[in-house]
């Protein structure tokens, strides 16, 4: 069975990834940085205009009850409350030495700080991360929020990509958009989003571990990084107009739309030997298993 390591934070959907990737395959190590850490560690550096507005967005989604929502969306699973390793940042010592020690085939980060050179290197083969945004053009935080904003709405959806050491740049496996129906906002298609490529991602990994081949295609250069600090009051009392004025006019999309990279790469997980499927044996390299992943 194929190793899946996960890096994430704390919030529901982070546990739901974990619970889906867990009723498919071993999941040998879970490393939570705690979205309270990541406070923490902004008052620490006197960060204090990024600490007032990540604290501004966390008062903003209490008092509109989209923590609510969000944790309706996605409900706790059976035996979610199993250990992790929990950090106070994405780059601490010990999580390269987790992730190696374990020796995953795959690891999967999801909502947590940007991962820096010297720990992203020794994170296993294949590193991929589940944006919430359309990559290249919705790069950082917000992206949801912002598309909207823009009347973007064929570009309103979820990434699934290879980390490398830029922000949001590595090569795409797959674009995600959620169903639309007009009296949508930006949770409610963040949710919808975040799930539908939660799944995907858990099929598209079974089909790697049988075939060795992941969709791969690089970004082109276009987009724009979103930053914490960059949604402003301002920007959600207009849109709130716009929708009251009835002229935000989000088109109706019955049906989610997944559309997986138009390239092939081969990874370092091949086809399995029936006696390592039976539990035995050692895996068969690719050719390209020295070129590695990201």
């Amino acid at each position: 069975m194929m190793r899946v390591a996960v890096l994430c934070s704390d919030q529901p959907h982070h546990h739901y990834l974990v619970a889906a990737l867990r009723g498919r395959f071993e999941v040998p190590a879970v490393v939570v940085e705690p979205g309270s850490a990541r406070l923490d560690r902004l008052a620490r550096r006197k960060a204090w205009r990024e600490y007032g507005w990540a604290v501004y967005h966390g008062a903003r989604r209490r008092y509109l009850g989209l923590d609510a929502y969000r944790a309706a969306q996605f409900p706790p699973s059976p035996g979610e409350n199993r250990p992790a390793h929990v950090v106070p940042w994405i780059n601490d010592p010990s999580v390269p030495e987790v992730i190696e020690a374990c020796r995953p085939d795959v690891t999967v980060v999801m909502g947590t700080s940007i991962l820096l050179w010297p720990v992203l290197q020794r994170l296993g083969p294949v590193v991929l991360n589940i944006h919430g945004g359309y990559l290249p053009w919705y790069r950082g935080n917000h992206c949801f929020f912002f598309a909207l904003y823009a009347g973007d709405f064929d570009r309103i959806g979820t990434t699934i990509h290879f980390v490398n050491s830029g922000i949001d740049t590595g090569d795409v496996l797959a674009h995600v958009r959620p169903p639309m129906h007009p009296g949508d906002n930006a949770e409610t298609l963040y949710c919808r989003a975040e799930k539908l490529a939660i799944h995907f991602l858990v099929r598209q990994l079974d089909e790697y571990e049988q075939t060795g081949i992941l969709p791969r295609t690089a970004q082109p250069s276009a987009g724009r990084t979103f930053r914490t600090r960059d949604r402003k009051p301002h920007h959600d009392v207009w849109l709130w107009a716009r929708r009251l004025a009835g002229s935000l006019n989000v088109p109706t999309r019955l049906c989610p739309e997944i559309v997986p990279a138009t390239g092939r790469w081969r990874g370092p997980v091949g086809i399995r030997s029936a006696a390592e499927q039976a539990g035995g044996g050692a895996r068969v390299p690719s050719d390209d298993e020295a070129r590695g992943a990201v």
